[in-house]
């Protein structure tokens, strides 16, 4: 009989480490959750601020070309306009490229 409670000890520390590892892991899942959650969240702040501003300055440019009185004023607008969404799509290209990345980091490392 004395055997006895040594294998419920044994098996109790056995059970005991895998529900540990079930947690470990669950916490895992929970934290990888919320990292996506987060970056999701941020990404679309980030877009939605960017179509706003894009949509500010096409209404500009448009109100700008309207009151043109020659086609060369209309060439300037539009060749600053072309320059200016060129850079302004390629800057956020490279914001979510950076909160994509970053959210991809371990988070000891952030």
């Amino acid at each position: 009989m004395v055997a006895r409670p040594q294998a419920s000890v044994t098996l109790n520390r056995v059970q005991s480490g895998a529900l540990s590892a079930r947690s470990d892991k669950a916490q895992a899942v929970a934290q990888a959750l919320e990292t996506w959650f987060a970056t999701a969240s941020e990404y679309q702040r980030e877009m939605m601020g960017f179509v706003s501003m894009r949509l500010e300055k096409d209404a500009d440019t448009t109100r700008e070309i309207l009151g043109c009185r020659s086609l060369a004023d209309v060439t300037a607008i539009q060749s600053r306009w072309m320059e200016e969404t060129m850079h302004d799509y390629n800057s956020e290209v490279d914001k979510l490229m950076s909160l994509c990345t970053r959210s991809a980091e371990p988070v000891d490392k952030r």
